[in-house]
């Protein structure tokens, strides 16, 4: 199935991508949904993957957090399409987009279960395990060429 991946340009966009989020984070992980909104999303770059129907598949943001560093955050994948190479476009466009803005490093606060998914992409482990909203999640980090 091809894919098709851009930055979140409209409100449309957004929104999908908030949906998505919404049914992954909220409904099928039971984090509580005013956590999975922040005052970030209104400065982040954001990503949405849509599939041959049109229909929201992947989203992620990147959010700039000092000159030469930005966290990416809130990657999703609707559950039926993982496996399938989303995350990866995904995290590909996140991270020409922070290229694009003078980023040099990224970091990523991976739920474990992702881990081998960013390690298989550069990033490495930088912390212990710890727990955010009750899911262990460590900190990973990576250098991108610019």
């Amino acid at each position: 199935m091809a894919y098709t991946v851009r930055f979140a340009s409209s409100p449309a966009d957004l929104d999908a991508g908030y949906k998505l989020r919404r049914d992954v984070f909220e409904i099928e992980q039971n984090i509580p949904r005013p956590l999975d909104r922040d005052a970030f999303d209104y400065s982040a770059d954001h990503v949405v993957a849509f599939d041959e129907k049109g229909a929201c598949v992947g989203t992620g943001r990147v959010v700039r957090v000092d000159a030469r560093t930005a966290q990416i955050g809130r990657m999703a994948v609707v559950k039926e399409q993982r496996k399938n190479g989303i995350g990866a476009l995904v995290l590909e466009a996140l991270e020409r987009m922070a290229g694009m803005r003078g980023i040099s490093d990224l970091t990523v606060n991976s739920q474990l279960p992702a881990e081998s998914f960013y390690k298989n992409r550069g990033f490495a482990r930088v912390s212990d395990v710890f727990l955010d909203q009750g899911v262990p999640h460590v900190v990973m980090k990576k250098t991108i060429v610019k």
